[in-house]
């Protein structure tokens, strides 16, 4: 797969819901589908995404940038086996579009099991993978970390594959399996008892 020419400003990137920043559940898929040119998602794998800073203009796809600029995604991958290192920086362009994210509809679908850190779905939802595993992931914090002070946000993702949809009725489940200092997270994400990654959430 020929990677496209970079730099390359994503398209598609609206506020979700009422927020004023752009959510991380957009900018992943958003720029893994950018890679493979909008072709199926099947040659890049080994997916490593860290979000450092909340961005609210759009954001640009390159390999390098000034030293004076800092990125707000890094997102390194394997395409065809060959290991790739992305930065996503903020270009300024205006985020002019807005959709729904009734996330409570995917809380609602899910079973929360505090004694063992775990959060469950089967429920067949309107809902790309990455949204669901991420509301999932903020309801088991709220569910085990009642009283902490502050907002536990999406930091970082590690999976071996993604795709944007599973079959109706595919177990996904979450566990928090490390706690570092109750200021991050990392939860292990299965697909029907299958490893898929995991996903960190930091204390903001």
């Amino acid at each position: 797969m020929n990677l496209p020419d970079l730099p390359l400003p994503l398209e598609g990137l609206r506020f979700k819901g009422d927020r004023d920043y752009l959510h991380g559940t957009d900018i992943l898929p958003i720029a893994l589908h950018a890679l493979s040119r909008r072709q199926a998602l099947d040659t890049i794998a080994d997916i490593d995404v860290v979000f450092h800073a909340i961005a609210r203009t759009g954001l640009t796809l390159c390999m390098e940038a000034s030293p004076s600029i800092e990125p707000k995604v890094q997102l390194a991958c394997s395409i065809e086996g060959v290991r790739r290192k992305f930065l996503l920086i903020e270009d300024g362009r205006p985020i002019t579009g807005r959709h729904p994210y009734p996330e409570d509809q995917i809380i609602a679908a899910t079973t929360i099991d505090a004694d063992a850190a775990t959060a469950t779905s089967s429920a067949t939802l309107p809902f790309t993978n990455i949204e669901r595993w991420i509301a999932m992931v903020k309801a088991l914090h709220h569910g085990m970390y009642p009283n902490v002070p502050g907002k536990w946000l999406f930091a970082r993702a590690k999976l071996a594959t993604y795709r944007d949809a599973y079959a109706d009725r595919t177990e996904h489940r979450v566990s928090i399996k490390s706690d570092f200092g109750g200021k991050l997270t990392r939860s292990a994400l299965t697909i029907d008892g299958r490893a898929i990654g995991d996903i960190y959430f930091a204390l903001a």
